[in-house]
């Protein structure tokens, strides 16, 4: 059985580490591969205050930061070689996939020429059309998938896209989640609320959380929202979050003299969130993401997303993914409520069946 573990990440994130760290108690090592990240936004490094099990280091290595414009974001790679030495210390070795590609190249055949195991966690690719650009990545990854013993899928259509053109020939779907033992912790609250929620349509309060960055595509629910306020409609939209957008959009409702967008900035503490969550209609992604939807739902509130990161169909299904994100003012939200169904959510996301399952694969 496997006793160390190393996990390799281009920048720790909080709900990444929340996540994974509930592998420890199963293990002799767990450790964790970051590179310094950036100040703000999604590619923020996250530092724990303290580590819950006494079995686990976060290893910051200084990385050369290359910027990148991808299909459908725009991001950063960090590429740290010295990874290389820490791998005769493990067992098996877990991978964020096409994403960390600069580190992988040189990951993976030294961990193949050392035996051990390898695990790729990929996203696949959730745009309609394959870019050239990646089919040209599609075939440089699967020179390298080729060569690792189990290969990870974000969603259904990551899992799908993975095996089809990426060469993956062990793949096993894990949905892209985060811990939930606080979720579980208040269902009580969360069973309440969404049982005593009622619908004001003279005040229809939309909420989003998560990063603040362009791709996101935050400035276009505001102008809908502006826009559909002009023509009798009663929206409020509150943005929580933080990232490199937040000041341009702040300024951007300012000198259009907009009273219906409330920024809060980051919020970071779940119990501080509850409330935005349980005072919302609907919570609504117009751009790249997939994190927050799950958090939505988990905390009892419906979610509509343009197309994301593959991830909205298994979370919130094919017709709550819209073609275009002003379509959300023609979604009967009320009915949306009361179709709701919590339970079958949390039971699919339910982080100890998520470990469970990839107790089983390393």
């Amino acid at each position: 059985m496997t006793k160390k573990v190393l996990i390799v990440q281009r920048v720790l994130t909080s709900y990444r580490f929340e996540l994974l760290q509930e592998l420890a108690p199963s293990l002799e090592q767990l450790d964790f591969v970051t590179s310094q990240g950036e100040t703000q936004g999604t590619l923020k490094r996250y530092k724990p205050k303290k580590i819950k099990y006494k079995n686990i280091k976060i290893l910051t290595l200084n990385a050369f930061r290359f910027g990148y414009s991808g299909d459908s974001r725009n991001t950063s790679l960090f590429f740290y070689p010295q990874v290389l030495k820490l791998l005769k210390n493990y067992d098996t070795v877990v991978l964020e996939g096409t994403t960390n590609l600069l580190n992988n190249i040189l990951i993976v055949p030294y961990a193949k020429i050392l035996g051990k195991k390898i695990l790729w966690w990929d996203a696949g690719y959730s745009l309609d059309k394959r870019t050239l650009k990646r089919k040209i990545i599609d075939n440089v990854v699967k020179i390298f998938i080729q060569l690792t013993d189990v290969q990870l899928a974000y969603s259904t259509k990551a899992k799908k896209y993975m095996q089809t053109y990426m060469g993956a020939t062990n793949c096993h779907l894990l949905l892209n989640t985060i811990n939930t033992a606080y979720f579980e912790s208040i269902q009580d609250e969360i069973q309440e609320n969404i049982r005593n929620y009622k619908y004001n349509p003279e005040n229809i309060k939309l909420l989003y959380v998560g990063a603040i960055e362009e791709r996101k595509k935050i400035k276009e629910l505001i102008d809908i929202v502006i826009q559909a306020n002009r023509e009798g409609k009663k929206f409020t939209l509150t943005v929580i979050g933080g990232g490199s957008h937040l000041n341009f959009l702040k300024q951007y409702v300012l000198e259009n003299a907009v009273t219906c967008i409330d920024f809060t900035g980051p919020i970071y503490d779940k119990e501080n969130l509850k409330k935005y969550y349980f005072n919302s209609d609907l919570f609504v992604l117009p751009g790249d993401g997939g994190l927050g939807l799950l958090q939505s739902l988990l905390y009892g509130l419906p979610a509509v997303c343009t197309a994301a990161d593959g991830t909205e169909e298994d979370y919130i299904g094919k017709n709550l993914t819209l073609h275009k994100i002003k379509d959300f003012m023609n979604i009967d939200i009320a009915m949306l409520h009361k179709n709701f169904n919590y339970q079958s959510i949390f039971e699919k996301v339910n982080f100890k069946l998520y470990i469970s399952k990839l107790e089983n694969l390393y």
